[in-house]
């Protein structure tokens, strides 16, 4: 499995494909104050981004990828900080 709880954060951990989203919905429905450890993600499906992206929790550690780590969670960081007010 690669989305899990503890009593310190939500974690990813290797390649985490759409099969995984509704676990990870269920954590952050249950554990709405945890952070999210992207740290041990290695790929991470656009369907958990999306679900991230809806419930906005704080990201407490980001993958070593390049990719995840300098763009995507930079564009999620500034999304998270905009004005949700319409």
């Amino acid at each position: 499995m690669t989305v899990a709880v503890n009593t310190t954060a939500i974690h990813l951990t290797g390649a985490c494909g759409v099969e995984e989203v509704e676990m990870l919905l269920e954590c952050l429905q249950k554990h709405p104050s945890l952070p999210v450890d992207l740290s041990g993600a290695t790929a991470i499906h656009t369907a958990l981004w999306q679900a991230l992206m809806v419930f906005r929790p704080k990201l407490t550690e980001v993958p070593t990828s390049s990719l995840i780590g300098e763009k995507v969670i930079l564009a999620l960081s500034a999304y998270f900080r905009q004005n949700t007010e319409l």
